[in-house]
């Protein structure tokens, strides 16, 4: 239970996609390392802070414009890619 109330702060407040995570690495308070360290350079900071600045709406904005954009990639082709049964188990050769 420590834990958890440990975690609380570092938290979203459950209204979706909010600025809390950004507004919570800007106090260093982020959940992971790996998150923390968008603080680490200023261009990636910069983005910080401006998803922090506003009422979500930016990161939603930029979102949306990746994920169309990965869309637009495709799929791969040409390779045999093996899916993962059980997501925590790597994929055997015979699964190719």
């Amino acid at each position: 239970m420590m834990y958890y109330q440990t975690l609380l702060p570092s938290m979203s407040s459950k209204a979706g996609f909010d600025t809390h995570y950004y507004v919570s690495l800007m106090r260093g308070r982020g959940l992971l390392f790996a998150d923390q360290q968008l603080m680490a350079t200023q261009k990636t900071a910069a983005l910080v802070k401006a998803y922090a600045s506003d009422d979500g709406s930016a990161f939603r904005r930029e979102f949306a414009r990746a994920m169309v954009k990965m869309s637009s990639l495709g799929g791969v082709s040409n390779y045999q890619v093996p899916t993962r049964v059980t997501c925590s188990m790597l994929a055997q050769e015979s699964d190719y």
